[in-house]
C-alpha cells in the first residue's frame, strides 16, 4: 500500500469514527466491560454517578448482611443480585443507554435512588475511555495490516 493509500485510509478512520465506536459498543466484550465497569463502581462506592451516597443500612439490615458476608459499610443493591442482571447497554451512534429495571418487590431501586446509580463517575469514565482508546488503537493498527 503506499502513502497516499495510507494517508486515505487514516481520514476515513477518522471521518468514521462514530461507526466505529458505534460497532465497538455493539460488541458482547464491550458490553461486558461496560456493565463489569458500572457495577463494580455502584458495588465499592456504595454511591451514584455524581458521588453522591446512597445511604446506610438499618442495624437489621447490617446484621443480615454480616450473615450474608455482605459489606454493611455501604449500600451496593446487590443483596440478590437481581437487579444486577437486569443491566443492559444499548448502544447508538455517539454514545450508549445504560438501562438496568429497578423494580425489587413493592420499590423501585431507580425511583428511590435516581437514575444516577447507573451513570458513571469520574473514575469510571476515565477507566471506559481507556478502554475506548484501546480498542480504537487496535482497529485503526489493523486497518494497515
Amino acid at each position: 500500500m503506499g502513502f497516499e493509500e495510507t494517508i486515505k485510509e487514516a481520514l476515513q478512520f477518522f471521518d468514521d469514527i462514530d461507526n466505529v465506536v458505534f460497532e465497538i459498543t455493539r460488541e458482547q466484550e464491550t458490553q461486558s466491560f461496560l456493565i463489569d465497569s458500572l457495577q463494580d463502581q455502584l458495588f465499592t462506592t456504595g454511591e451514584d454517578g455524581n458521588k453522591n451516597s446512597l445511604g446506610e443500612y438499618s442495624e437489621l439490615t447490617v446484621q443480615i448482611k454480616r450473615r450474608k458476608g455482605q459489606p454493611t459499610d455501604r449500600i451496593t443493591l446487590k443483596d440478590t443480585g437481581d437487579f444486577y442482571k437486569t443491566y443492559s447497554i444499548d448502544p447508538f451512534k455517539g454514545g450508549f443507554i445504560i438501562d438496568a429495571n429497578g423494580q425489587k418487590s413493592s420499590i423501585d431501586l431507580l425511583v428511590k435512588y435516581g437514575n444516577d446509580i447507573l451513570k458513571p463517575n469520574e473514575e469510571t469514565i476515565e477507566i471506559i475511555g481507556d478502554y475506548y482508546k484501546e480498542k480504537l488503537n487496535e482497529y485503526f493498527v489493523n486497518l494497515f495490516i
